[in-house]
């Protein structure tokens, strides 16, 4: 049996290469050797481990011994699509039609993977965050398109700068993506700025593509959606659970767009995965109208993580830590001490923490590691020990 990726044989020599192995992401690469290393700690966590509120376990429970294990419609059962809607009510008090414009997908990931399949063609300038998640970029290279960068802004903290985006925006422009809050900076696109982009967009017939799947976690004030300050003729909002309650799992998520635009992603979306994870859509369904304590507990929790992260980092010689203003991330600026993340991050895996390089977030985030800090404390608090004793080694 031949194993690794090279290639031989007839068959695998008309095979033209889809991915490149840069593209994979680091944070898979660091969950197979975590499982080689037993006595490493992680800060490399791209999902919350503070527990699934215990009443969606139970409503998942009920759903498998009520039997409601086959398929479902392929946009998803009316309950939960009705569900999704009425949070976006209740959450950015807009009105979402849950038969025409929601979309059941399986996580966040599917959702972007189809808005990019209907709208971007080859050749189209898609608009993307520096810093920014890497895997937005890895799919809107594998649909041909021509990627613009546009920075965030970093005064103190990390912000997004409106001006920014609408410097890059042309006739051109056929996409452009936000991330708020960004993973991995925790910029947060104000109620202020959204309708300048929001405006600009729709009078140049640019659709944008808010992600909003760490919208639970904002530390001052409340999170603005794009769906408070457009129109869905040009607006794709893709969220998801799995970093919401803790469900990463289960692969549940969900795009509110157009209906032409639902409509497209709904057929595209039969001849891929048919339809999402009924267990979840059954217990989300039956939940998510209850959880509002889970969620203000689960931010309360991320809060103080933050802040004591903060705190600890501060006393760290050679660093600096901007205070993120929402998702669950901390950008550690480390380039004092070395200008390569990669470097970096690797000198922390010998020394026993692992991390996420900066770089893999684009050229803004290069010396710069993303930290995680959604799990229990008890949990963070050996790593982050360990990671400053290693950076207080590494400044001598």
């Amino acid at each position: 049996m031949s194993r690794g990726n090279s290639r031989s044989g007839k068959a695998l020599e008309r095979v033209h290469s889809v991915v490149k192995e840069s593209q994979g992401s680091p944070i898979r690469a660091l969950k197979r050797l975590m499982e080689e290393r037993a006595d490493v700690l992680s800060l490399a966590m791209g999902e919350a481990t503070f527990g699934a509120p215990q009443e969606l376990i139970e409503a998942a429970a009920r759903a498998l011994e009520e039997g409601k294990n086959l398929y479902t419609s392929t946009n998803g059962i009316p309950a939960m699509r009705e569900a999704v809607a009425d949070f976006a009510k209740r959450r950015w008090d807009v009105d979402v039609d849950p038969e025409t414009s929601v979309l059941m997908t399986v996580g966040g990931m599917e959702a972007i993977h189809l808005a990019f399949r209907i709208v971007v063609e080859e050749g189209d300038e898609v608009l993307l965050p520096d810093p920014g998640w890497g895997m937005m970029r890895t799919v809107a290279e594998r649909r041909g398109a021509r990627l613009i960068y546009y920075p965030l802004a970093r005064a103190g903290t990390w912000t997004y700068d409106v001006d920014a985006i609408l410097e890059r925006m042309t006739d051109r422009t056929k996409l452009v993506c936000v991330n708020s809050p960004s993973n991995p900076t925790g910029a947060v696109l104000s109620a202020e700025d959204w309708p300048r982009l929001t405006a600009v967009a729709r009078e140049k017939g640019v659709f944008i593509l808010s992600d909003d799947v760490y919208h639970n976690f904002v530390y001052d004030g409340s999170h603005s959606s794009a769906l408070s300050h457009g129109e869905l003729e040009n607006l794709i909002v893709v969220n998801s659970f799995s970093k919401t309650f803790a469900v990463t799992g289960w692969r549940l998520g969900h795009v509110i767009a157009h209906p032409w635009l639902i409509h497209q992603m709904g057929a595209y979306k039969e001849s891929i995965s048919l339809c999402s994870l009924s267990i979840g859509q059954w217990a989300m369904s039956e939940f998510l109208a209850a959880s509002d304590g889970y969620l203000d507990w689960s931010r309360a929790l991320c809060r103080d993580n933050m802040q004591k992260m903060i705190a600890s980092l501060k006393a760290v010689p050679g660093v600096s830590c901007p205070e993120p203003q929402g998702g669950f991330y901390v950008f550690l600026d480390t380039s004092a001490l070395d200008p390569s993340s990669a470097g970096m991050t690797e000198y922390l895996w010998r020394e026993g923490v692992a991390v996420v390089p900066g770089g893999f977030f684009g050229s803004q985030g290069e010396g710069c590691l993303r930290l995680g800090f959604a799990a229990p404390w008890e949990e963070i608090e050996p790593a982050l020990a360990r990671l400053q004793q290693a950076l207080a080694k590494k400044h001598g």
